[in-house]
């Protein structure tokens, strides 16, 4: 469209309303990126502190010798969840991994096949050979009438979820920043004009 019959005052401000409208569609995606990677980030977060699990292990032992035993399982996110593991023989450690990065986990070994004290594994070897001697202790030792254990890593995994949330909140400030940004360069081109 030819503007040539318009006084210059009206093509300037013309001029100046086209360039603004130009200007402000700039940055949002950049905005767009960092506010949803940080979205993104905290959920993830949120979500990883509420799956960290404690389990617990009791086991009494009857009159006639034989051990029974129940496992409960408690997350953030489920409702406790509990079986029963009778005839425990001993409990060994599992091993997952490779040269350098290995993971265990405590078994129990029953007459009627392996069973996981925890669903997971974790990288503390030293914690579960303790809580491996300390079963074969209890289920070699026949004086003692019960025995309580605690694995817990909820502490580890809230850890883990935190981090999450702060770099998520990293990246919305940053979203923030930029939007922040485009808008005061926008403003200032405007001024020259």
């Amino acid at each position: 469209m030819d503007d040539d019959w318009l006084p210059y005052d009206l093509k300037q401000r013309r001029s100046r309303r086209q360039n603004s409208q130009r200007k402000q569609v700039k940055g949002w995606l950049p905005t767009l990126v960092f506010g949803s990677l940080g979205v993104l980030s905290i959920g993830v977060g949120m979500m990883e502190m509420g799956a960290g699990q404690m389990t617990e292990l009791a086991c009494v032992r009857s009159s006639t010798k034989r051990l029974a035993c129940s496992r409960t399982v408690t997350t953030g996110l489920t409702r406790e969840a509990t079986i029963e593991i009778k005839n425990i023989e001993k409990s060994e450690m599992q091993q997952v991994g490779r040269k350098f990065r290995n993971a265990y986990r405590v078994m129990l070994v029953t007459t009627d096949g392996e069973v996981p004290l925890t669903e997971d594994f974790k990288s503390d070897k030293r914690e579960s050979l303790e809580h491996i001697e300390q079963l074969n202790e209890f289920i070699q030792n026949d004086s003692e009438p019960k025995l309580q254990l605690q694995v817990d890593d909820r502490a580890q995994s809230n850890l883990f979820g935190l981090m999450f949330i702060l770099t998520g909140i990293l990246w919305v400030l940053m979203a923030i920043v930029v939007q922040i940004a485009v808008n005061r360069k926008s403003v200032l081109t405007q001024k020259v004009y």
